[in-house]
């Protein structure tokens, strides 16, 4: 992520407390007036609302301390959201080291040149680069021949009776097959049922669902030395079956057994696969057809392949690192994240980790490669991480397996649990694995945080039942104190009336 691509927001904690602040003042404000309109009515004689009155009361005593906690709560969701935030930056920076923690990431070699039509080559690492002049001969193929047809799988073969077909391989000596049942399926269940006999039988349906016809497919296990011919003859020694319908003896050949032949820079190379791994040291030949002529191949290192999953790794690092920076910055503008873990020391713990896995030298050095620094990658003096290409792409050329070595440990998918070491690149990826894992540094922090958010609601509803305890306590005193002033102001009318009574007689007497 590029933080200075992100748009920035003043914090809600603060806004929050100066709201919660003003909403106290306004309250108590509210209150004092509400308590010298009560001294007026009391003197008046007029009635009070005094339901408003213990409301404000109540909500002067519960605004502070509700605000305090819904404070405590927005810091709280904000920390949980820059502790996610700084896991799946760590988890991007994973997903980029991923491409280069294992020995067989670095099998980016160009293949130039060549005839497709004919043959691939698939490198590997330790792949002996070079021009290859090469000429597929032949493939690698197994004899396939096939029966004639039959209308039924169960159709009855020489009446019924048992006999014997006769396999023999090239140069090999005929080997007796005994089918006891007499029936395409008989047959095909004899051959599969004998063990290294070096052809299997396929029972196929050539005809439709309606009218089928089946045949009878075999296949060698060998390429020239498994060329095979079938004979068959009754068990009792007579040269041909009288009554199967079909003859064994005149099979047809669906393909020619042959060995897969290729010449590779002059010299000729005969192989029992089409997959042929001894002849370019480091890499396999993968046949597909016959050349009409030989080719030239060229393999090359590609290290601009690698350059670019390099770059990937820097960039994911870089921010990370930036990330770990907003989330801890006092006046950072970053929205949504930042300053959100100000003064955590987990997430400055982390990202003092992080750096450190890339310094120095590597668990695995090479005898002439074993730092970062010699690969081109360097660090400024604001821990920003820088990769220099050229330098990079002279020791991918002049020191490749040296490079390899430091960064892998010549591992490829080395087990989490293994206590091998992995070099720079292994070594990060599992530290990195078990700082964002379930049960990791970070998100162990995450629930410590939103344990101690759940404390907090349960704060805010304990308060919640306080204030409604109060407000039926003020309520109820409210009650009784206007009981007892409509009591006094009647009394006072009462009073003031006999006065006045008693008053009049006296003025009327005068």
């Amino acid at each position: 992520m590029a933080t200075t691509a992100i748009s920035s927001t003043t914090g809600t904690t603060t806004t929050a407390t100066t709201n919660g602040a003003t909403a106290a003042a306004q309250t108590a404000a509210a209150n004092k007036a509400a308590a010298q309109g009560l001294i007026s009515s009391l003197g008046a004689g007029s009635g009070v609302d005094v339901a408003s009155l213990a409301q404000n009361l109540v909500n002067a005593e519960r605004v502070p301390q509700e605000n305090a906690i819904n404070a405590k709560i927005t810091k709280n969701d904000g920390r949980v959201s820059g502790i996610t935030a700084s896991m799946f930056m760590l988890g991007e920076l994973n997903t980029a080291l991923a491409d280069l923690k294992d020995k067989k990431d670095f099998n980016s070699i160009a293949v130039s040149g060549g005839n497709s039509s004919a043959y691939t080559i698939t490198a590997g690492t330790s792949t002996a680069l070079g021009d290859y002049g090469v000429k597929v001969v032949s493939l690698y193929k197994p004899q396939k021949s096939i029966s004639g047809s039959f209308n039924s799988t169960a159709a009855v073969l020489n009446g019924g009776h048992a006999f014997q077909l006769n396999l023999a391989t090239n140069g090999g000596a005929s080997i007796p097959i005994s089918v006891s049942t007499a029936t395409p399926e008989g047959v095909v269940s004899a051959i599969n049922g004998m063990t290294n006999l070096g052809v299997k039988a396929e029972m196929v349906n050539t005809g439709t669902s309606t009218v089928p016809s089946y045949q009878i497919v075999l296949t060698g296990t060998g390429g020239a030395a498994g060329a095979f011919t079938i004979t068959e003859t009754q068990t009792d020694g007579a040269s041909a079956l009288t009554d199967t319908g079909v003859s064994f003896d005149t099979t047809t050949s669906l393909q020619t057994a042959s060995d897969a032949v290729v010449k590779v820079n002059g010299v000729t190379y005969k192989r029992l696969t089409n997959a042929i791994s001894d002849v370019i040291s480091g890499a396999t030949i993968n046949l597909k057809g016959e050349s009409i002529s030989e080719d030239v191949v060229s393999l090359t290192r590609d290290n601009t392949a690698l350059q670019a999953k390099f770059e990937k790794v820097v960039t994911a690092y870089n921010d990370a690192q930036s990330l770990f920076k907003e989330v801890t910055n006092p006046k950072s503008t970053l929205d949504t994240y930042g300053a959100t873990l100000v003064g955590d020391a987990t997430i400055r713990s982390v990202a003092g980790r992080l750096r450190s896995v890339f310094m120095g030298s590597s668990s695995t050095p090479g005898t002439s490669v074993n730092q970062l620094w010699q690969m081109g990658i360097t660090f400024d003096a604001t821990g920003v991480m820088k990769l220099d290409a050229t330098k990079l792409d002279t020791a991918l050329t002049n020191n490749f397996d040296d490079v390899v070595k430091s960064l892998t440990g010549n591992h490829d998918d080395l087990s989490k649990y293994s206590p091998a070491q992995a070099g720079f690149f292994g070594d990060a990826t599992y530290k990195i694995s078990a700082l964002i894992s379930p049960t990791g540094l970070l998100a162990s922090q995450s629930d410590s945080v939103a344990k101690q958010t759940t404390g907090y609601k349960e704060s805010l509803t304990k308060l919640d039942t306080r204030m409604q305890a109060l407000l039926a306590r003020y309520n109820k005193q409210f009650a009784s104190m206007q009981s007892f002033v409509g009591s006094a102001n009647a009394q006072k009318t009462s009073l003031k009336s006999t006065f006045d009574g008693m008053m009049s007689i006296y003025t009327n007497k005068n």
